[in-house]
This record gives structure tokens, sequence and C-alpha cells, in this order.
């Protein structure tokens, strides 16, 4: 159970923060620099959203070493949970239904991930 909290906290959610960040950058330096349109960053922060939230669940699963559809329910449900509490918080502003299929789509896209994870193979151990 250690392995499992470790993982989805230290792992899981860890991860995802820093490439929030780094590809926030990104998404920042192709705003700045290049004519991309608003429509076409929307598409591209959705996917990488997606993207950034399977390889959390991915990871949290392949750190905590059993039961990947937890470690990536687990990692998706807390990143969405905090997300809706900054937005109740900070903006004063309840979900709206499209945002709700988006956060479903983020959950299923760590809980997938979670499975994925679990299931790579890991480093020095031996087939035999």
């Amino acid at each position: 159970m250690k392995k499992l909290i470790s993982g989805v906290l230290g792992y899981g959610i860890g991860s995802i923060l820093i490439l929030m960040i780094v590809f926030a950058g990104v998404l920042a330096a192709l705003l700045k620099f290049t004519g991309m349109e608003y429509e076409t960053l929307n598409q591209m922060a959705l996917v990488a959203g997606i993207s950034i939230l399977a390889i959390g669940g991915m990871l949290a699963a392949y750190k905590g070493e059993q039961k990947g559809w937890l470690s990536g329910g687990m990692t998706g449900l807390i990143f969405v949970s905090a997300m809706i509490l900054f937005q109740v918080i900070f903006e004063n502003a309840w979900v709206s239904l499209p945002q709700l299929s988006y956060f479903g789509g983020l959950l299923l896209a760590a809980w997938l991930g979670g499975m994925i994870g679990v299931n790579l193979p890991r480093r020095g151990t031996a087939k035999r």
C-alpha cells in the first residue's frame, strides 16, 4: 500500500505537474513567437492534457507495481479534484457540462495509463 501511495503522489502527480509546467511554457512560446491561431492552440492543449495525464497514470502504476487501474484512477481523481477545487475557489464558478466531459476524459486517460504502466517490463528482472 505504501508503494501505491508513493507512486501516485510522488511519481504520478509530480510528473503531471512538471509536464504541465513545461508544456505551458512551450505553448506560451508558440503563441508569442509564431502566428498560431487560438483554435489550434486549444486543440494542442487538449491533446497535451490527455497525454500528460496518461503518462502520469502510467508512471504512478509503474512505480506502485500493483493495481494499475487503482493507481491511474487515484492519480487522475486527485488531479481533477484539485482542478475543480481551484476553479471553485479562485474563479468562484462551478464546473460546466463541457468541463465535466473534459475531466472525464482526463480521468479515463489516467486510468488507462495506469493499466498500461503496471504491465511495463521492469529493469533488472530476469526472465526465467
